[in-house]
């Protein structure tokens, strides 16, 4: 149906071009100086122990599916999320490593914790999407065990690294969920027309339909609900965790019995 097809595509256009303008106005905005440690050196330790054992199941996961369903797995919208997550664990591990004082005093936060903060604000939002979907659409008995880890323990997951990290979900973030999700769209609709063999990943892909464009307004819209909630997840763990989040300089420095550490 050609006027499902221009009607979508017009869609995903006007969503790429907004996220592009509004990507271009977020970047330049000034980072607020704050700082930001752990209550403990185990504290740290946990929470770098626990990253690294996470990636290592992913890395064990994206082999495993690899061998069952070779290059044909990255058409879905789950793996696309799981190895963007993926890549969130290895910044963050890496970010860790880098202010690792933190563990003992305050350390000042650069601009590239504002980057990775953004990432994990789209994996964590876009990881309880895809579990929705997954498990309301799209569940089938006799799934692999790598699916549970991809449609559930890795939000499991994240739900611990939102309660050990020091992040908080950011209004801002919220239309890298749909640019991400608007990418992915492009990919899959020129893979269909290629390497897919005019086989959609998932139903409601379909141009067949003249409903396509609905369901990806739906998608879209759930995309930006989904943060929606993840920001009423952060404002609980706001006021549950003061401790879990970074402070303006400004508030911290009268207070800070060592000398702050700049990384």
């Amino acid at each position: 149906m050609l006027w499902v097809e221009q009607v979508t595509g017009a869609f995903l256009l006007s969503v790429l071009i907004f996220c592009v303008i509004s990507a271009q106005k977020l970047n330049q905005l000034e980072l607020p100086r704050s700082v930001f440690s752990y209550s403990s050196p185990f504290a740290f330790y946990f929470h770098a122990i626990f990253r690294l054992s996470t990636l290592a199941l992913y890395i064990i996961v994206l082999v495993k599916q690899f061998a069952d369903y070779g290059i044909t797995m990255i058409s879905y919208y789950t793996i696309w999320n799981f190895i963007l997550q993926m890549i969130y664990y290895i910044w963050a591990i890496k970010y860790q490593y880098t202010t690792a004082q933190s563990r003992y005093e305050p350390v000042t936060t650069t601009k590239e914790i504002l980057y990775l903060n953004m990432l994990f604000d789209v994996c964590f939002s876009n990881s309880i999407l895809v579990d929705i979907v997954f498990w309301a659409f799209l569940y089938y008995p006799g799934m692999s065990w790598y699916g549970y880890v991809e449609h559930g323990g890795n939000t499991i997951a994240f739900f611990v690294e939102f309660m050990c990290n020091h992040f908080l979900i950011s209004r801002k973030s919220w239309f890298f969920t749909i640019f991400f999700a608007a990418i992915y769209s492009t990919f899959v609709w020129i893979s269909y027309a290629t390497w897919l063999d005019h086989e959609w990943p998932y139903f409601f892909l379909s141009m067949d339909t003249p409903y396509a464009p609905l369901w990806h307004f739906g998608i879209f819209g759930g995309h930006v609900l989904t943060f929606g909630g993840a920001i009423g997840l952060s404002k609980l763990k706001e006021y549950c965790l003061p401790d879990k989040q970074s402070v303006p300089v400004s508030f911290i420095l009268p207070q800070a019995q060592n000398r702050i550490s700049y990384v």
